[in-house]
């Protein structure tokens, strides 16, 4: 998500441009306001990385003497450091809100905490031991904490909560969402990362749809996240001609189509809402999901059209270039520099696997690895400065965007 000073910097050329502002009243206002040097993001790096370490401190300090603890003192102990985490987060970041990248560390560490307390209590008890189950009741604890309070770290840790839920949920027999009983392990797994995919390509629709709303701090999370995940599944999904052999597959009745069809529904749901906030961005990538949406389905229902594995496996390979190049296309139109390095990055991974998956084993070992060398550094130079480009074009045009 952009800073206040960089929406600024934006906004303000287009009210210099309607007569609102002068020129040197919009060089007064970007005086008061310059734009950092990406010190808030470094500080949100940070910040996150310091939440991580003290509830793995804490974790450590208290296994040091866990058989010497009784039971209600660890129970109680836990709900007191639950507590007093949720009530520190409050005061930094909603009221009175002096110190929001410390209130997103609380937040961060209740959130640890709430999910040990589950497996603290599940151990104590001796509780039927399913972890899917135990993953739920974490996300059912924490979903409502971003929502009151803004925290980003605390929608994080809720939306990386519901996915483990739902992953679990579709690896554990006997579940409502399971995939399928087999023992062929990468069949399974090409389904999971189908529905996987979808999944991620939800998150990545809620963040467009978030955009212009009252929760529209979360915007920037869901959809760096939602598109490097989106495009990771696409990735993985190019490597399936490598086992299509799925023929003597037994897939009980009723047990593949349930997961799919909850994934598309939660798309079509945050598509809609992405549609309405965000038309351009969804209009620059649609096509390219569409043909992504093609491989996914394929894939997870295992159509068979002869060389099947083959078929899906580029259509996946064009899918995710295309959806990159729609990603950087829509990046400079809208002034989202994420999407631009996401686009390329991908890229550039695309093309370098796709060389070694095809070609790795068609050429003797040194002639090999020399091409290889020149191929990966060309590419790395030619990608970098088209990357560095695109940036300085978007910073030096913000009149362009609207």
């Amino acid at each position: 998500m952009k800073t206040f000073e960089e929406r600024l910097r934006q906004e303000s050329a287009g009210w210099v441009a309607d007569g609102l502002l002068s020129a040197e009243q919009q060089a007064v206002l970007l005086a008061r306001h310059p734009e950092g040097e990406g010190g808030g993001r470094f500080l949100a790096v940070l910040t996150s990385v310091g939440g991580v370490l003290v509830l793995a401190g804490v974790c450590l300090l208290i296994s040091a003497n866990w058989q010497a603890i009784g039971d209600w003192t660890k129970i109680l102990g836990l709900v007191a450091l639950l507590v007093g985490a949720n009530v520190a987060g409050w005061r930094c970041q909603v009221s009175p809100g002096r110190w929001p990248g410390l209130g997103d560390v609380c937040f961060m560490v209740a959130a640890g905490l709430f999910l040990a307390g589950i497996a603290l209590v599940s151990q104590i008890f001796h509780l039927n031991a399913r972890p899917a189950t135990g993953v739920f009741i974490w996300w059912l604890g924490i979903m409502a904490v971003p929502w009151l309070t803004g925290s980003k770290a605390a929608q994080f840790m809720s939306t990386a909560a519901l996915l483990t839920w739902l992953g679990w949920e579709m690896q554990t027999p006997g579940s409502w969402l399971v995939l399928a009983n087999t023992h062929r392990w990468w069949s399974e797994t090409c389904s999971f990362f189908a529905v996987l995919t979808l999944l991620t390509l939800a998150i990545w629709f809620a963040g467009l749809a978030l955009r212009g709303t009252q929760h529209e701090v979360f915007a920037g999370l869901h959809e760096k996240w939602g598109a490097a995940l989106t495009c990771l599944g696409l990735y993985l999904l190019g490597f399936v001609r490598h086992d299509w052999d799925w023929q003597n597959r037994t897939v009980p009745a009723g047990a593949t189509w349930l997961p799919l069809a909850l994934a598309g529904v939660l798309v079509v749901l945050a598509g809609c809402g992405a549609w309405r906030q965000s038309r351009r961005e969804v209009w620059a990538i649609a096509p390219w999901l569409g043909l992504a949406l093609v491989a996914i389905g394929s894939v997870y229902l295992r159509w068979d059209v002869g060389d099947g594995g083959w078929l899906w496996s580029v259509l996946a390979w064009v899918s995710l270039f295309g959806l990159n190049l729609g990603m950087i296309h829509a990046g400079l139109a809208t002034g989202r520099a994420g999407w631009i390095n996401l686009g390329i990055g991908f890229i550039a991974l695309n093309i370098l696997t796709r060389y070694f998956d095809l070609f790795g084993t068609m050429l003797e070992g040194g002639l090999f690895f020399v091409l290889s060398g020149a191929l990966v550094l060309s590419l790395g130079i030619f990608l970098e400065r088209k990357r560095r480009a695109l940036l300085r074009g978007l910073r030096a045009k913000p009149e362009e965007i609207t």
